[in-house]
């Protein structure tokens, strides 16, 4: 009987060891998968994603679309400034969308929904820094149109990077987990954008070194308060809630003097500070705030006709009131602003890479905001405990 009862143990154990191993071969072959990624434009945001890419170990750059023509025939590496990887840049659309791929990272700017649509009807995932944050109040028929595009292409859309798409809801979400009654939300935006080369981005987007009246009849300007409001009701939505109200305030404060920058001349009398305020109100009278402050001079903006308070060159303040208040700031840490300009737009494209695998992976097949997806952290590498 002692007998019988030890060879029962001993092929239980052996089994259970069997069992065992085969469930960490499976998960160890899980975490060794790696997703096929394209790159779509390299532009200043676009190098940073690219860079992400290739160092990640759990992706595989297949491909890179461009648009410049000295970009393309490039290698993807020399592109950024790195060692040769035998990827090769190109302008030829049809020869990107036939490549086998799980995800597109898309980043031109302007983009194009249908061509977005295109992408995911052909069976790749969208990461994305482009607007679709949190669409469906905003821009309902983008977003059938994106959702319907997913659903043929059994995939998904995840617009992520870091204002919106990151610090302006996902910070303010988590922190709120922190509190009870709140009365306000206010996300803040500090940018000195003297070192920002694109002038498509600082004088179309941003309107600096635009005058007051070119700003006011910029048609970008209702885009933009489409974007503000997004995260607004992706922060009500995440609080269970849902906006009732929403207005803007637009205040620009002129350049005293010429101003030099990476975009070009900023003009005595054009806008070198532009300061937008969303303000989004829930039924329970919550006041939601999306708060932006660039600028083309130093914090003591001396060579501005007047000055507003700047705590920090560039960066984000979360601000929540109400039976607890709370103020984080997140600082940009390096020495020069170059580098922190440099670091502020690799965040963008760093966190829109970082969210590849968990936008292939999510279900069901649609848009996916950080509500629906799991936390989103960086990959160090392809350490197991089990090694």
């Amino acid at each position: 009987m002692f007998h019988n009862r030890c060879i029962y143990t001993s092929f239980v154990r052996n089994n259970e060891r069997s069992r065992l191993g085969w469930y960490l071969h499976n998960w160890e072959e899980t975490m060794k998968r790696n997703y096929k990624v394209i790159q779509w434009a390299t532009g200043i945001t676009g190098q940073a994603s690219l860079r992400s890419i290739i160092r990640n170990p759990s992706l595989e750059l297949v491909g890179v679309k461009v648009y410049a023509d000295e970009k393309n025939g490039k290698d993807a590496g020399d592109l950024i400034g790195e060692s040769p990887i035998g990827v090769t840049c190109t302008q030829d659309t049809e020869k990107i969308m036939a490549l086998d791929a799980d995800c597109v990272i898309y980043c031109p700017m302007p983009w194009d929904v249908a061509e977005m649509c295109a992408i995911l009807s052909s069976g790749k995932h969208i990461v994305t820094p482009c607007p679709y944050w949190f669409p469906y109040t905003q821009d309902e028929e983008d977003a059938e149109k994106l959702i319907s595009a997913c659903k043929r292409g059994g995939v998904n859309l995840h617009a992520s990077g870091i204002n919106p798409g990151g610090i302006a809801e996902m910070l303010p979400l988590t922190l709120t987990g922190l509190c009870n009654r709140i009365d306000r939300i206010t996300m803040t935006e500090y940018g000195d954008c003297r070192d920002y080369g694109s002038e498509g981005v600082i004088r179309d987007l941003m309107n600096l070194g635009r005058t007051p009246e070119e700003a006011d009849t910029n048609p970008v300007k209702d885009l933009l308060t489409s974007f503000w409001n997004e995260p607004i009701d992706m922060i009500a939505e995440g609080l269970g809630s849902e906006v009732i109200n929403y207005s803007a305030e637009h205040n620009y404060v002129l350049a005293n003097q010429p101003i030099e920058t990476a975009a070009g001349t900023i003009d005595k009398g054009t806008i070198a500070l532009n300061n937008y305020r969303h303000i989004g109100k829930t039924k329970e009278g919550t006041e939601i705030i999306q708060e932006q402050i660039w600028f083309m001079d130093n914090i003591y903006q001396e060579r501005l006709e007047s000055k507003m308070e700047i705590p920090q060159d560039s960066g984000w303040r979360i601000r929540i009131e109400g039976d607890v208040n709370l103020v984080v700031d997140v600082r940009l840490d390096a020495p020069t602003q170059p580098e922190r300009t440099a670091m502020g737009i690799s965040l963008t494209g760093f966190h829109c890479v970082n969210a590849v695998e968990a936008t292939c992976e999510a279900k069901p097949n649609g848009i996916k905001t950080f509500l629906d997806l799991p936390l989103i952290t960086g990959t160090m590498g392809s350490y197991s405990v089990f090694d």
